[in-house]
């Protein structure tokens, strides 16, 4: 690079100097953590009539050691963090992140990778960000089953309502007889059919109740002709059915 060297009267520098005072007072007030450049630097500039080498290296200064720098190294390694506390937080405040319930361990972890890469991509970020962000959305996620649980949503009401039905009738088919037994034990095959297709209930649970009424009143599962003899025979059962005596000690205290 060739060099020229300038001579100035005493009265010329001085007043470079004070233009170049001022320059710095004026920015430092505008923004306390501008860069200073050299007098060099200023007088170069100012000959040259352009003032891109200052605001080059006040840039570069600015995004190398100023709070701009530390924002965007803080954002670059603590974002997948940043999104996993606001999901995380967002639970404590009534908020919360749901995914499907059928979804397996496969379809999780390609769902949340697909979430992380559109919003690096929409972000402009670092495709580095991409798996740890991925991990912190797999992470926080929750099954839609226990959201609506933590909530008490309408439709976890009606769940936890059926399956205590079904608790009840369960109950009721164990301790009733004859046709009221039949017709309960009706009534709590519609409730489990019902649980099932709303999935409070699981199918092998509904499985379970059954064989082990099954085991306890085989005789319910027995399949009856339903014409009018049995009709005739059911109604002449429940009118000649022994009534319940009241034991001897209950009349006395009566």
């Amino acid at each position: 690079m060739r060099q020229i060297t300038l001579s100035f009267r005493d009265e010329t520098v001085a007043s470079l100097h004070r233009d170049f005072e001022s320059f710095v007072r004026l920015s430092l007030k505008i923004d306390p953590h501008f860069f200073t450049p050299t007098f060099e630097d200023f007088l170069r500039a100012k000959l040259l009539d352009n003032p891109t080498p200052l605001t080059e290296q006040a840039v570069q200064h600015m995004l190398q050691n100023g709070q701009y720098a530390w924002a965007k190294r803080t954002l670059d390694k603590e974002f997948p963090e940043v999104v996993e506390i606001l999901i995380q937080q967002a639970a404590e405040h009534g908020f919360s992140f749901a995914i499907r319930s059928d979804w397996t361990a496969e379809d999780l972890i390609m769902a949340s990778r697909a979430w992380a890469m559109a919003i690096v991509t929409e972000a402009k970020g670092d495709a580095s960000q991409v798996d740890a962000l991925a991990s912190q959305i797999k992470s926080a996620a929750m099954d839609v089953r226990e959201v609506e649980e933590k909530m008490q949503t309408p439709a976890w009401r009606l769940a936890d309502s059926l399956r205590q039905r079904v608790y009840d009738t369960k109950i009721a088919v164990e301790h009733s007889v004859g046709s009221s037994a039949r017709e309960k034990l009706g009534e709590l095959r519609c409730l489990l059919r019902l649980g099932i297709s709303y999935g409070s209930i699981q199918k092998h649970e509904a499985q379970q109740v059954l064989e082990y009424l099954r085991s306890m009143r085989p005789e319910l599962f027995i399949e009856e002709p339903y014409d009018g003899f049995t009709r005739f025979a059911n109604w002449l059962r429940s009118v000649f059915a022994p009534t319940e005596r009241v034991p001897r000690a209950s009349r006395a205290q009566r």
